[in-house]
């Protein structure tokens, strides 16, 4: 452990130990605050020709909680070479003043790049780092309500919204798609104004599902577990607080959720992950060499040297693939995920007993399998 923590450039010991310890931590300073303030400009201009105007609060109740820019699944459409879903991001771009692209990170906030390149185990760990970009699309947080909690409030696995952030792949313990979940502040958020919520004690809950389910498990079935079974096994809670131009690194396996604000500050902030160039690695011949981020996981599943977790045949057989996330899904696309869905909930009764028969009972096979099959439409890509 102390080898890779000696290795981190731009984080402090202290910084590089806090996140192995608790899965995440608050880098100050990342990014210029004229940046964030040039970035939330564009996103009032935006909200106001919505009608939620910045000097009439009054206004904001017409969305609490809203997103500028372009919405997740077209980014994610247009980064996997998608031309309309690329042709929708410049327009939206243009329309509000943000530059055709955002702008690399290694250009305008090094900190930032390499904090996140400490936590994952260098540069060459990542699927071109030269190309990680500026988040400028935000998730705006004006006045989202939540006065109905109860007792318990928001440190409560009775709390709604609970998830892991990928709908767009197979999660698995390794997965690359999601090296980091990392959070920009791009407005200064104090207690109780909006900050995102987290169970820090997930990311072990995580690491243990996904270790005992090497074939992965599809994003639908990832969230419909954690909402109502996996988080409450959590009772260790903490919201994001800081200054426009910190960043947040959290380990990709960390559950939270979306704060009440009743402060009458606007949130702003954005969530975006860096995919790896490999999946990691939890057999190292060196340990020196695992990232911060696989010691996280390696810590909560107690195995600090090494961990058994896929053969080579599991890695031919159960590829790393991208999954269309459900609001750019065809109708063919969301008829093969349903009929993966029940195939895979099929299998995960047997480990999960309880969820199963919490969630699953009335759940039926989908229509037109039989028309699927006459077709040789291939149903699911992970085997039964």
């Amino acid at each position: 452990m102390q080898e890779s923590i000696a290795k981190c450039a731009t984080l402090s010991p202290t910084e590089a130990r806090r996140f192995i310890e608790h899965g995440w931590v608050m880098v100050q300073r990342a990014f210029s605050k004229q940046i964030a303030d040039d970035v939330v400009a564009s996103a009032w201009r935006e909200l106001e020709e919505r009608g939620i105007m910045k000097d009439a609060p009054e206004t904001w109740k017409q969305e609490p909680y809203v997103r500028t820019g372009c919405p997740p699944n077209v980014n994610i459409m247009a980064s996997r070479g998608d031309k309309e879903a690329a042709a929708q991001m410049l327009e939206i771009r243009t329309r509000y003043g943000l530059p055709a692209e955002s702008p690399p990170l290694h250009e305008i906030a090094p900190r930032a790049l390499g904090a996140q390149l400490d936590c994952v185990g260098g540069p060459d760990r990542v699927e071109e780092p030269e190309q990680i970009k500026l988040p400028d699309s935000l998730a705006v947080n004006l006045c989202s309500d939540d006065c109905n909690l109860g007792e318990e409030g928001w440190r409560s696995t009775r709390a709604p919204g609970w998830h892991k952030d990928g709908w767009q792949y197979r999660h698995f313990l390794d997965s690359p798609q999601q090296g980091l979940l990392l959070g920009y502040l791009y407005s200064d958020i104090l207690p109780g104004s909006g900050g995102t919520q987290m169970c820090v004690d997930s990311v072990g809950v995580v690491a243990r599902l996904l270790a005992q389910h090497p074939e992965g498990i599809h994003p639908d079935s990832v969230q419909s577990y954690i909402k109502p079974h996996m988080i409450m096994e959590c009772s260790e809670f903490e919201e994001l607080t800081g200054e426009a131009g910190d960043l947040a690194i959290i380990h990709p396996y960390m559950v939270h959720r979306v704060a009440g604000n009743p402060s009458g500050r606007a949130r702003f902030a954005q969530f975006p992950s860096i995919k790896l160039s490999q999946p990691m690695q939890f057999q190292r011949d060196d340990p020196g060499e695992y990232s911060l981020s696989e010691l996280v996981v390696l810590k909560e599943l107690g195995q600090l040297q090494c961990y058994d977790f896929a053969t080579e045949e599991d890695y031919m057989t159960y590829l790393r693939e991208d999954i269309t996330p459900p609001p750019s899904r065809t109708e063919e696309e969301q008829l093969v995920a349903s009929v993966e869905l029940y195939e895979e909930q099929q299998r995960m009764a047997l480990t999960e007993p309880e969820w199963a028969q919490q969630m699953w009972t009335k759940r039926e096979r989908p229509d037109r399998i039989a028309k699927l099959s006459k077709n040789s439409i291939t149903v699911s890509k992970f085997g039964s």
